[in-house]
């Protein structure tokens, strides 16, 4: 039966998930030493890790193993020989959770804090210079063993040589280390492994690779080991392998097939795993090959060096192959792949005889390796390879391992993984030779796969803040052989282009020294690190290299590689910060701190706002240098859709951005170009200032200001002089001075400076200044230069950065300067020069759609036209020359002016029909015959151009529309006469129908990747999306096919996105199917990160369509209220859903909450068991985005199964028993629940009353409590209305009796007395005021029922009652009297009054007290203050708590004015007055909360019969009723009692007395009126003091 639910921990057997590095304990690994045997068919692996360790410490008693996803057979284990003790628990179990747990997708913080441990977060690390002394730990421990002692190590191998005790750590009769031993067999292989091609499902070719990270948690579910970052030992691999592929898939013989159940020999009982072959046959593991495949060979490819292959000796199908690394290595740098891979020779095939003889003995072998039939795409992507390698060698210094073997596998989610002495990367990197477009991306990434063979796998961090640092210098050496590869244009350009895109992303972003720590959250982390950490080491080399001795970053890096080729210990080989740092001082002769606080500790990138202007006076320039990144980082940015999970993970993981450089500061060179074309340098330092700005004073060189002459006049010049003398030097240099001539101009539409500029140029005193000529700050520069100046820069500094500037300003001018045909000349000249980079005209390509406009009567239309006609047409036609590719800049050029054109669009918003044609026809007449190159990416550019040419932009959507009121006649006949234009429809038409050919056939014949699918779809997602066409998700939805190929399904899928498809709850849930149960990797990591981005855009809103505006209606005073409050507030939400990332995920969590079908999917989508951890975790992440957490759990017990016997079938000398199993629902026994201890009393809020009766002779005494007897039953006859007495509304009906001095205890009445006193009949409204004090042994049985009647009025009123408590005095008891009517005595004298006909309780006897001052006797009465009003309880809040918050209070009285005060002549004895203490006037709420009646205060003593007859002389109305408020502070109006009695302040006038707590009422009297009633005179009723008493911690 259920029980009491504990705290769930997640914690699995002796595994301690949250141990710490101090914790656990350190160990030395020698040598580690892994045997693995590959199972292609089972998809398993199973082996045994051999550990040989020391612990530096003696006294530690268990070694921490990390294993994850392993089956372990803890009995298997030993160590040194002897069977040890171990435990082991799959720190990976977490992930399911228990079977009782019934769980949703709203019940995600449950399973968060189930695989806490497996999550990534920050960790203590040990450093990787301290490994050698302190050793390496554990990252879970998941995997403990006992240590046995070091005597039972020596007692068990006494016996063997002295060899294998070596071997097993004893040298000369002691125990120097351990070898522990850990058999090991995979059961799930999604976190270490990938099997490819395993099921007849999958018609790839069969291999299989281990999986890598930048986090740790992958190499323990390869094998057990230490997963600690920074350890590094050697290693030795034996893999066992089936020799051929057939091998790998070989049934068994028909001896050793599985009996059937059928068979009458089997045995009835099942050895283990004997079934499993027809249970894997049956599943389709088993798959079918062709003889020639079966003969292929399947071949290991393994970091390390290749030391042994050999036949397995128990079965010649296998074979196992050893490699060694000796030297100390990383374990995310071991891994292998196992398949039929086809060898290719790199190094003979790609490396010349001189190369050979320059690298003598450090020419290396390199080898390819790929799946059959792909050899010849490795030979042409791997063409750089050699080159590159041999470049770093003669460069840097010497490879750290033999050989290089790089080895290309399907699905991998990295494009590259390097290993020891090789790397796996991905088979999309390959490329046939006929392909252009890939080939500089590819062999950049190849390089640089390379160089983190010398940084990152020989030489490591030091901790994870020098992560960074390791990075860079591997992109450094990247980069210098890129330059060296394609030259110093291609190098530049990419810098600036990297620096400009780091400007952009570096707003909020962590440091390089604190990313190191968030790596393992997701590829957006290391892309960032990989742009800014190479920029970084550029620009301190740029600064450093200006000394003397020209020893740059260069020199620095290549000293590093040979100090750790050369030496022989491990410490060469980490790489510190700190080392980095003041090696580059050294070799700059500078300090660097302002450097290494600013870029590598700081944040953000510099925003400079430059002004100048020439001094002529002073012949100087004045230039203003001024910083305005603050204002970038305060501003509020734009969400961003594919920044938006990196947003999320960041928050939910605590990545917090770095504090932004306030001011950089460092060296900058200006350069000016003076009239005479002479360019002077100038250094300026920049220094840190509190106003962020800096003036400079720059001198002028030259002497004479010489008259300057326009470009058309230094070109005549330039043409005659050269006309001259050939051989004449050229001292001007000019680009894009084609088309010079004036009918080329006219022909070409050329515009040039006017006049009015010209003369402005001529009056300058110099033709441009050039900021940071030397490429040393990473920062955005705008300057107030002219338009022209730009252009004198573009065209004539030979810098490609300066060009690149120049491109920038006019794309930042267009916002301010508009279509410009100038501008368009400008841009249109740098296109036809062939001279200019091509990146530089491909930027001019770009902007010249923009120059567009009927106003500049389409100069840029003009311009793009014609160019494309000059260089890739027939002369004076537009139809197309056959494709000639062979230069590859000017297919780039070619490709960009095709994307150009199609973005040109009219006054109405489209696409002009002559560019629609004229992009057709270069489809329908493209001719590749002549071509050596494949014209598939060509065809696949022509397709996205015609899909962009028919989308309209914004124009088109706010056209002015066919209005729906009155129209004049004139107006209405021009709307039926003008006619409806169809050529669009026509065009579009003829657009699909070619879009479809080349997508058909692609399906006959696949063209390189299925790029023509690809761009089909791509042109029917930009369609859909803009309405041209229907939107149709079956023609995506077909292409889902589990044999497609990844690409196309990735490709269909983000089109469904795109049309926001994630909004129907059926796709949804098939595309969580896809993501989750895809065998690919590559795939889900895709189908996800489109995932995010649709989630995205329904965050952000940006697939909600505008409302439609209500139609305004004029109001009664003729105003039109165009936008209404809800108007404004709607459109602030859409404004912050787009900027603030806690409103979008509102927004999105909002609509997603609710729906129970999208959390079923996406709870079963995490539970998938194809996810491995790292996606697992995603799915939860999501799950936090989506939906809200749900506070409650169901669980589910079984119920308690118990067994019958009951008896069978007779039989002879056979006795038969059947057992039946049953459940039981009920208890056996009733269940005995323990009462739980009583609660303690909540403390109740009280105020404090001090009863004083006047008159006591014996104040100080401490009487004894009498005890009352209960109240007698009501009298037969009823009092009319009138004779009810109203009195105050604070009244104490159940108060206990009050004890009496002794002369006021009356003797009992007769028995024959004719009447009783009655009690007042209740108010509806009263204060229930219950006692407090127990009753006495003599009068149990009436106080039992006074307090069960007490009760019933408690539970009547509100829970917070005000309860009396009188304080605890000595009691005695007293004879007991017939209670009987009396009137009260009223200051010594009497009045008749008329015997009221509510029965009224019985009189309790009065008692003295003891705090009073003077012979007054006192009692203290707490209140119920439940119907006090919570705002003035509220302000004691602040008090200390005690147990419950319930507090004593002070009550605040203001309703003076509701009291009913009965005016009577003589004046009343038992009259109260209150004093409020803080009184508000204003507080009306007071006194509103409805109490109900109780009894007077305090009963009267007995009075003479003759004196009750005239007490009836005055009586209230109840027209005259009031209800006061109980919420005030009463003090009683009484007489001096004794000389010592201090005097009582007046009343304010406002205040009235408060009517007497007595029955009858007698006429008002004056103060002097009762100062002169005598001392000696019988007492009157009592009087109600109020006095504030400070709670105390024990109250009640």
């Amino acid at each position: 039966m259920p029980g009491i639910v504990e705290p769930e921990s997640t914690d699995k057997g002796n595994a301690s998930s949250d141990l710490s590095i101090e914790d656990s304990p350190a160990v030395v690994v020698f040598q580690h030493d892994v045997e693995i045997e590959i199972d292609f068919a089972r998809q398993q692996v199973h082996g045994r890790s051999i550990l040989t360790l020391h612990t530096p410490d003696d006294d530690v008693a268990e070694l921490l193993i990390d294993a994850r996803q392993l089956e372990i057979d803890v009995s298997q284990i030993t160590v040194s020989n002897c069977k040890v003790e171990a435990s082991y628990s799959d720190p990976c179990d977490l992930v399911k959770p228990p079977k009782n747990y019934l769980l949703s997708a709203s019940h995600w913080p449950i399973m968060k804090h189930r695989m806490q441990p497996l999550q990534p977060h920050p960790r203590k690390e040990i450093p990787a210079l301290d490994h050698d002394l302190k050793g390496c730990t554990s990252l879970l421990g998941s995997l403990k063993i006992k240590l046995p002692s070091k005597d039972a190590i020596i007692q068990k191998n006494k016996n063997l040589p002295k060899s294998v005790q070596t071997a097993v750590g004893i040298i000369d009769g002691k125990v120097g280390a351990y070898l522990a031993v850990i058999p090991f067999k995979s059961k799930k292989t999604s976190d270490g492994f990938h099997f490819v091609g395993c099921n007849e499902r999958d018609t790839r070719y069969p291999h299989v690779y281990t999986r890598h990270s930048f986090g740790p948690g992958t190499a323990s579910a390869i094998f057990p080991c230490f997963e600690d970052p920074n350890n590094r030992t050697s290693f030795k691999l034996h893999i066992t392998c089936p020799r051929t592929l057939g091998d790998a898939f070989r049934r068994p013989p028909v001896t050793q097939q599985p009996k059937g159940p059928g068979d009458f020999n089997a045995s009835r009982k099942r050895k283990r795993n004997e079934g499993n072959l027809q249970e894997y046959e049956n599943d389709g593991s088993w798959i079918d090959l062709t003889e020639e495949d079966r003969m292929l060979d399947l071949t290991v490819i393994c970091a390390g060096t290749l030391t042994g292959e050999v036949v397995h000796k128990d079965d010649n199908t296998k074979k196992t192959m050893t490699f060694e690394m000796e030297r100390h290595k990383s374990l995310k740098h071991v891994g292998f792949a196992v398949g039929p891979f086809e060898h290719v020779d790199l190094w003979s095939e790609f490396r010349r005889e001189e190369d050979d003889t320059k690298l003598t003995e450090n020419a290396l072998k390199v080898h390819g390796y790929c799946l059959p039939g792909r050899a010849a795409e490795v030979r042409n992507t791997c063409c750089t390879l050699v080159p590159a390698l041999d470049y770093l060698v003669l460069s840097f210094g010497r490879f750290p391992c033999e050989s290089f073997r790089i080895c290309f596998v399907d699905d991998m989610i990295q494009e590259s993984v390097p290993l020891v002495g090789a790397a796996l990367c991905s088979s999309r990197l390959l490329y046939p030779s006929t392909i252009r477009e890939p080939e500089v991306e590819v062999a950049r990434k190849l390089a640089h796969m390379l160089s983190c063979q010398w940084f990152g796998v020989n030489i490591v961090p030091n901790t994870k803040a020098d992560i960074w640092l390791v990075a860079g210098c591997a992109w450094y050496l990247t980069d210098h052989f890129m330059k060296h590869l394609c030259g110093n244009n291609y190098f530049r350009f990419q810098m600036k282009s990297m620096a400009d895109r780091l400007v952009e992303l570096d707003i909020r972003r962590p440091s390089l020294q604190d990313i190191g720590q968030h790596l393992d959250l997701g590829d957006f982390e290391v892309d960032f690190m990989n742009l800014k950490a190479p920029l970084v080491l550029f620009i301190l080399d740029r600064r450093i290299s200006k000394s003397a001795n020209n020893m740059g970053v260069y020199k620095i890096i290549g000293r590093m590689v040979t100090k750790a080729n050369t030496s022989g210990t491990s410490s060469d080989e980490v790489l510190m910060v700190d080392a980095f740092k003041r090696a580059c001082e050294k070799a700059g002769n500078q300090r660097l701190d302002p450097f290494w606080n600013q870029w590598i500790l700081s944040s953000g990138c510099p925003r400079f706002d430059v002004n100048q202007r020439f001094n002529k006076k002073r012949l100087c320039v004045e230039m203003t240098i001024q910083q305005k990144q603050d204002a970038v980082y305060r501003a509020t940015r734009a969400l961003d859709k594919d920044d938006f999970w990196r947003n999320i993970v960041e928050e939910n993981h605590g990545v917090h951005a770095a504090e932004p450089q306030q001011s950089f500061t460092g060296p900058m060179t200006i350069r000016i170009h003076e009239a005479d074309g002479t360019p002077y340098e100038h250094i300026v330092e920049i220094r840190e200032d509190a106003a962020k700005s800096v003036k400079f004073e720059i001198p002028y060189n030259t002497k004479y200001k010489r008259l300057k002459r326009n470009r058309r006049q230094r070109e005549r010049a330039l043409a005659s002089s050269s006309k001259a003398n050939d051989d004449a030097p050229k001292d001007l240099y000019y680009l894009g001075d084609v088309m010079q001539h004036p009918d080329e101009m006219e022909a070409w539409d050329f515009r040039d400076w006017d006049e009015e500029t010209e003369a402005k140029m001529d009056q300058e005193s110099y033709e441009w200044i050039r900021m940071d000529a030397d490429f040393e700050w990473i920062c955005d520069m705008q300057t107030n230069m002219p338009a022209y100046m730009y252009a004198s820069q573009l065209q004539q500094d030979r810098d490609v950065v300066a060009q690149q500037d120049s491109m920038c300003y006019l794309r930042r001018a267009f916002s301010t300067v508009g279509p410009h045909p100038l501008m368009s000349t400008i841009l249109a000249r740098t296109v036809l020069d062939a001279r200019y980079y091509y990146g530089i005209r491909l930027m001019a390509i770009d902007e010249l759609p923009r120059h567009v406009s009927k106003e500049s009567a389409n100069w840029g239309l003009k311009h793009l036209l014609k160019a494309y006609q000059h260089f890739f047409c027939y002369p004076g036609t537009s139809d197309p020359l056959p494709n000639d590719f062979s230069d590859k800049k000017q297919y780039f050029v070619q490709c960009a002016m095709l994307d150009a054109i199609a973005r040109v669009r009219g006054e109405d918003g489209k696409c002009p029909k002559e560019v629609r044609r004229f992009l057709l026809k270069q489809l329908q007449y493209n001719d590749n015959s002549r071509n050596n190159f494949s014209d598939q990416p060509y065809i696949c550019a022509l397709i996205k151009a015609l899909a962009i040419s028919q989308i309209p932009d914004d124009r088109a959507k706010h056209k002015k529309s066919v209005p729906f009121g009155p129209v004049d006649a004139d107006e209405d006949e021009a709307i039926a006469i003008e006619p409806i234009d169809t050529e669009p429809e026509e065009f579009r038409d003829l657009v699909l129908e070619e879009i479809d050919r080349f997508r058909r056939m692609d399906e006959h014949s696949p063209s390189f990747e299925n790029c023509f699918t690809i761009a089909a779809l791509d042109a029917y997602c930009r369609l859909m999306k803009a309405e041209v066409i229907k939107k149709n998700p079956a023609r995506f939805i077909e292409y889902l096919q589990d044999r497609t190929y990844d690409v196309v399904r990735i490709k269909a899928c983000e089109s469904l996105v795109d049309l926001g498809m994630l909004g129907n709850r059926h796709f949804i849930r098939m595309f969580l199917l896809l993501a989750s149960t895809d065998p690919s990797p590559f795939f889900r990591d895709r189908i996800f990160k489109a995932l995010c981005r649709g989630l995205a855009s329904m965050a952000i809103g940006e697939d909600e369509q505008e409302d439609e505006k209500a139609a305004t209606q004029p109001a009664e005073d003729g105003l039109i209220v165009e936008q209404d409050e809800t108007v404004m507030e709607a459109n602030k939400l859409a404004k912050a859903r787009k900027e603030d990332l806690s409103v979008a995920l509102a927004a999105l969590k909002a609509k997603t909450t609710d729906d129970e079908g999208l959390q079923e999917a996406v709870w079963k989508a995490m539970a998938s068991p194809v996810l491995n951890t790292r996606e697992q975790l995603r799915f939860l992440d999501l799950c936090s985005v989506l939906f809200d957490e749900d506070q409650s759990l169901m669980m589910c017990f079984p119920y308690p199964s118990f067994w019958r016997a009951e008896r069978g079938e007779r039989i002879r000398s056979k006795c038969l028993v059947k057992f039946k199993r049953h459940y039981r629902t009920k208890p056996r026994k009733p269940r005995v629940i323990p009462k739980p201890p009583p609660k303690p009393e909540q403390p109740k809020r009280t105020i404090t009353l001090n009863l004083n009766r006047n008159g006591s002779t014996s104040a100080k005494a401490s009487t004894p409590t009498a005890e009352a007897q209960p109240p007698p039953p009501p009298a037969a006859s009823t009092s009319k209305p009138s004779d009810i007495i109203f009195t105050p509304k604070v009244t104490i009906p159940s108060l206990k009796h009050l004890p009496l001095s002794k002369e006021k205890v009356s003797a009992p009445p007769s028995k024959g007395s004719p009447a009783q006193e009655p009690a007042p009949k209740k108010l509806k409204q009263s204060i229930n005021i219950p006692a407090s004090r127990s009753a006495t042994p003599s009068t149990s049985q009436e106080k039992s029922k006074e307090k069960s009647k007490e009760k019933s009025k408690m539970g009547e009123s509100h829970r917070d009652s005000i309860s009396v408590q009188a304080p605890l005095r000595p009691t005695i008891e007293l004879q007991q009297q017939e209670p009987k009517t009396s009137a009260p005595k009223i200051n010594g004298g009497t009045h008749p009054a008329a015997p009221p006909k509510v029965p009224k309780p019985s009189k309790p006897l009065k008692r003295a007290s003891t705090e009073s001052e003077g012979p007054r006797p006192t009692k203290f009465v707490k209140l119920d203050t439940s119907k006090i009003p919570r705002t003035e309880l509220e302000k004691l809040q602040k008090r200390p708590k005690v147990r419950k918050p319930r507090k004593l209070v002070t009550v605040k009285f203001a309703a003076w004015d509701r009291l009913r005060i009965r005016k009577s002549k003589t004046p009343q004895a038992g009259s109260i007055r209150a004093t409020p203490k803080h009184r508000r006037p204003d507080d009306k709420s007071i006194g509103k909360s409805p109490r109900p009646s109780v009894g007077p205060a305090s009963p009267m003593p007995r009075i003479p019969e003759s004196v009750q007859v005239g007490a009836s002389s005055t009586s209230v109305p109840p027209s005259q009723n009031s209800i006061s408020t109980p919420n005030s502070s009463f003090k009683t109006e009484s007489q001096s009692g004794g000389a010592s009695e201090k005097k009582r302040k007046p009343l304010p006038e406002m205040r009235k007395p408060l009517p007497s707590a007595a029955p009858t009422s007698t006429p008002t009297t004056s103060s002097k009126q009762l100062s002169s009633v005598p001392t000696a005179a019988p007492k009157g009723p009592t009087k109600l003091k109020i006095k504030l008493k400070a709670p105390t911690s024990g109250s009640n």
